[in-house]
């Protein structure tokens, strides 16, 4: 988990500015887990985020799954990797490229954590989407 200090801001009357240290903020990876699923399924070619299916234990705890996704905080720095399953007839490279930015550009604006790597893994591809073939 990361922790960040909360600065309080105190300013004199001379225009003197104090920092005194309020307390720390706590950022629990299922937090950036859930930033980054929203940010992963916003990119158009994306399907779905591969992973488990609900299992008793997330029933008993009440917690949704980070289903194939997977985060490490050491420090300030955040390491993410996820599984997901693309569209039929998008270029792979291309959206792979375009969730590897948006993860990063909002793990990073809502936490302030600097985020070192996004590894996206294409597991499937949905070929529901596809219109059957006429035969001639």
């Amino acid at each position: 988990m990361e922790e960040n200090k909360v600065i309080d801001l105190d300013i004199n009357v001379d225009g003197d500015t104090e920092y005194k240290e309020a307390g720390e903020v706590q950022i629990a990876d299922d937090v950036i887990a859930v930033i980054t699923e929203i940010a992963t399924l916003e990119v158009d070619g994306v399907c779905a985020i591969a992973g488990a299916k609900n299992d008793i234990v997330q029933t008993i705890r009440g917690k949704k799954a980070s289903k194939g996704i997977k985060i490490e905080v050491n420090a300030d720095e955040v390491h993410a990797a996820l599984a997901i399953i693309v569209k039929y007839g998008i270029k792979i490279q291309d959206t792979c490229l375009k969730v590897q930015e948006k993860v990063k550009n909002s793990i990073e604006t809502m936490t302030g954590l600097n985020v070192q790597s996004v590894d996206v893994h294409v597991v499937g591809v949905d070929f529901s989407q596809t219109k059957p073939q006429e035969e001639h």
